[in-house]
């Protein structure tokens, strides 16, 4: 059997000499070139990392792959992976505490006027009067999490430490942690739009959410709220959103997500100047590539011995 790690931002590879000792019938290999991904791929039956359609082609034994992130559309965009018999398992889990402190960060990046700060840096200005008014405290506030997984509960956690309020909808709503108002279904969106201050989206993009939060969705946010996205593009329509910041229907928006990746240099959404991007980094972090290793390892070994289901085993047809 041979365990393939792609290219990859992680360092994943550093864990080849310790499951080469556990495992010393299995061949482990790594590919750090991607222009050589499709030959190496090819043999393997186990592969950790990122793929497109022709790599997986070319990949005639693969049994398994490990994605390196939470979000899996990537991989089900192709149709030969969709729909066949190789099993997906994501990363989630690995990016909940970094996440988290993303979506903090471009809160407190909004309310505390650190854009204007940056500005008049670069100006040599003091600008005290001018964003001294601006200045917004999170206290008492309400912050609504689309999705309450690993990335909405740690992001809940940390808005616990700014004495928020959270309400929070997820498809399967259990087990309300005590600093969360309320935990419902997604039937009930519609008032977590109403109520909140503060909107995250963390849920996984599918085929059924696709422009989900659309302008009838956007309309029912309060004027002085702000709209963060941190899972995944495609969820928010992005010219309602626009439309929206542009008309002062909604007081800002963070996104480090979009549609299209990288968003494209004439993209309206670089000019919004009440809407802050950043380039797809809330899962980065030093710590999370050990945190991936230590859940391929863990499917390493479930695999091996036939104990399935694996951890965090996509379901193809829900697209998570």
């Amino acid at each position: 059997m041979k365990v393939l790690i792609g290219p990859n931002r992680h360092g994943l590879e550093t864990c080849l000499p310790d499951v080469e000792k556990t495992y010393p019938d299995v061949e482990f290999a790594h590919c750090a070139n991607r222009e050589n991904l499709g030959q190496e791929i090819a043999d393997a039956h186990i592969y950790l990392g990122w793929l497109n359609r022709e790599h997986f082609l070319a990949a005639k034994r693969l049994k398994w792959i490990q994605s390196p992130s939470t979000g899996v559309d990537r991989f089900l965009a192709i149709p030969e992976l969709a729909a066949g018999d190789v099993l997906l398992t994501s990363a989630t889990g690995s990016h909940g505490p970094q996440m988290a402190e993303h979506t903090m960060a471009m809160i407190l990046a909004m309310t505390r006027g650190i854009r204007g700060c940056v500005l008049r840096q670069q100006e040599h200005r003091w600008g005290l009067r001018e964003l001294a008014p601006q200045m917004i405290e999170l206290t008492g506030s309400t912050l609504g999490i689309i999705g309450f997984g690993t990335s909405g509960r740690a992001i809940a956690k940390r808005a616990q430490a700014f004495d928020m309020r959270i309400v929070a909808v997820d498809l399967f709503p259990t087990d309300r942690p005590d600093h969360v108002a309320w935990l419902r279904g997604t039937d009930s969106l519609d008032q977590l739009l109403r109520e909140s201050d503060y909107v995250v989206v963390t849920v996984p993009f599918t085929r059924g959410n696709e422009g989900s939060l659309g302008a009838d969705q956007l309309a029912l946010m309060k004027p002085t709220a702000r709209l963060i996205v941190i899972s995944r593009g495609g969820i928010v329509d992005e010219a309602a959103l626009a439309g929206a910041l542009r008309e002062g229907r909604l007081a800002g928006a963070a996104l480090d997500v979009t549609a299209t990746e990288p968003l494209p240099p004439d993209s309206e959404l670089w000019d919004i100047e009440n809407l802050l991007i950043s380039p797809h980094l809330a899962g980065g972090s030093q710590l999370g590539g050990q945190r991936i290793l230590e859940l391929f390892i863990d499917n390493l070994g479930r695999f091996v011995h036939g104990e399935f289901p694996l951890r965090n085993q996509v379901d193809k047809q829900r697209g998570f």
